[in-house]
């Protein structure tokens, strides 16, 4: 018999998260801000480091923003826990990029945490929070 520590998630559900996550990385690669946006839900909220997005368009066009802004390739987001409270789960863990610069390319890296709920029969995130470590600090 399998125990599970308490608030971890079930086999089935870790896995679902975690393509959530797979295709947010997918979203970011393609530089696809509306397939990003897909996986909030129409009411979540974003903290970032430029401070809190309100609402899945909001967070389309911050996204849209960036890559127009940034050539970011190599993202990866890297789920180190999944536990479910009640209906939603939350997820945290680390991501990684390169920003492409006229100097060369750029580390960059951080944490993430977020707290996704069902619609339907998908998983969505409806908060998600992430950071930046400092370029000096991602060697």
């Amino acid at each position: 018999m399998i125990t599970q520590q308490k608030g971890t998630a079930d086999p089935q559900t870790d896995w679902e998260i975690r393509a959530l996550t797979k295709k947010y990385d997918d979203a970011f690669n393609q530089h696809d801000a509306t397939a990003l946006a897909s996986v909030f839900t129409e009411d979540a909220v974003q903290v970032a480091p430029e401070g809190l997005i309100y609402g899945r368009q909001a967070i389309e066009k911050k996204f849209a923003d960036t890559f127009r802004q940034w050539h970011l390739t190599n993202y990866a987001g890297k789920v180190d826990r999944v536990n479910v409270i009640d209906n939603a789960a939350w997820k945290i863990g680390e991501w990684s990029c390169t920003v492409e610069t006229q100097d060369g390319p750029v580390p960059a890296k951080g944490y993430f945490a977020s707290i996704c709920v069902r619609e339907g029969d998908v998983w969505k995130e409806c908060m998600s929070s992430y950071n930046m470590i400092p370029p000096a600090e991602t060697k």
